[in-house]
């Protein structure tokens, strides 16, 4: 195999489908979907959906079209809801593609009853209601308007859905807040077959808020959804990068643009094959954070030092100097030593983010079967 400067992103599928599991016994009266958005947070969109829909997962939300048409190509049988609503002249491509746009305005109602009375299409669709975070969705004082508009139509339509603002904080009485307001949308919509509030946070805040469908996102892909406690899945990406070269540097030189870092020590200085186009941010958010943002060579912590360049970054290989690490070995940015969620703090992110531009020039391979029982790598 050819050895490449790109990091090695690694996908454990097995953990995916423990997580997804998880899910399933945490909310086992609802349907659990799965949020594929951004290439499934970067997991790679073919593979994760054939995994989970080995695991009996038949339910997935994308952000795009665009991402409802590639996973269409992998996905025969799956229903597939698209998240940012439905686009003037769009109806019939979710027509053809078998999409259900997730509307969240009265002009895209009276596009999609429209073309649905004109086409004779029942393939479905969504509405969205703000409950709460001000974002996409209808407002409460406009649900009126909106149950005469589709009085007589709801077989046009088979989910009404909310977003969650504040479920990473499990004790924020806000979450109880949107989950008796949704109940109450729940109640004026009930003959819609189904509702979904909780995303994967929203999943632990009690059955009141799971109602027929959940669909975690992020906890899939083993990141934590909560800022106030533990992560309770199983990490599913690992990476590594290639070191590029090895010096010995003296006390009080300056390393990286800007000469932004000065060593207070004769120090043992690594490049490795990892810059801000691998998703590393080019500049940290404090001294602080600078000093926290590291990655691991053979279990040993070294910190990144000086500013992140487009392919490459300067770490401190100090502590490692005994191990002689020479270049083309492997420096693990995130896995069995660092999750992602610590990689995310690190650099004052969280794991939504860093794993959606994590490796993004990068293909990843796989441990794990998919649907054939085939072993990816």
């Amino acid at each position: 195999m050819l050895r490449c400067h790109s990091p090695d992103v690694e996908i454990n599928l097995d953990n995916l489908a423990w997580n997804f599991n998880e899910f399933r016994t945490l909310c086992p009266e609802a349907g659990v979907a799965a949020v594929v958005k951004a290439d499934a947070y970067g997991a790679g969109l073919a593979a994760v959906t054939r995994r989970l829909a080995s695991q009996g997962c038949t339910s997935f939300f994308v952000a795009h079209l665009q991402e409802g048409a590639r996973l269409r190509q992998h996905n025969a049988v799956g229903e597939i809801y698209v998240l940012n609503g439905l686009l003037p002249d769009t109806e019939s491509a979710h027509k053809t593609l078998n999409l259900k746009p997730v509307l969240t305005s009265e002009f895209q109602v009276r596009l999609w009853i429209e073309f649905c009375e004109r086409e004779g299409w029942t393939g479905g669709a969504a509405l969205h209601v703000d409950t709460g975070i001000n974002r996409l969705g209808f407002r409460m004082e406009e649900l009126g308007t909106l149950k005469h508009l589709i009085e007589g139509r709801t077989h046009y339509f088979d989910l009404i859905m909310s977003h969650l603002a504040c479920a990473d904080d499990p004790s924020d009485p806000r979450n109880g807040e949107q989950i008796d307001t949704f109940w109450q949308v729940r109640k004026e919509f009930g003959a819609f077959r189904r509702a979904s509030l909780a995303g994967s946070a929203g999943c632990f805040l009690g059955r009141r808020a799971h109602f027929e469908l959940v669909r975690p996102g992020i906890g899939l892909y083993g990141g934590n959804p909560f800022a106030t406690r533990s992560s309770p899945f199983r990490q599913v990406f690992s990476v590594t990068a290639r070191l590029l070269q090895v010096k010995t540097l003296r006390h009080g030189e300056y390393v990286g643009y800007g000469r932004a870092h000065r060593l207070e020590r004769d120090s043992l200085v690594g490049v490795i094959s990892f810059g801000y186009a691998d998703g590393y941010p080019r500049h940290t958010r404090s001294a602080a954070n600078r000093d926290r943002l590291r990655v691991y060579y053979k279990g040993r912590a070294a910190n990144v030092i000086g500013r992140v360049s487009m392919d490459t970054s300067i770490i401190d290989l100090s502590s490692a100097a005994d191990l002689k690490p020479s270049p083309g070995d492997l420096v693990e940015v995130c896995g069995p030593s660092q999750s992602v969620d610590e990689l995310a703090k690190s650099i004052g992110s969280i794991p939504n983010e860093v794993l959606t531009t994590l490796g993004s020039r990068s293909v990843p391979s796989y441990i794990g079967s998919d649907d054939s029982g085939v072993l990816q790598r």
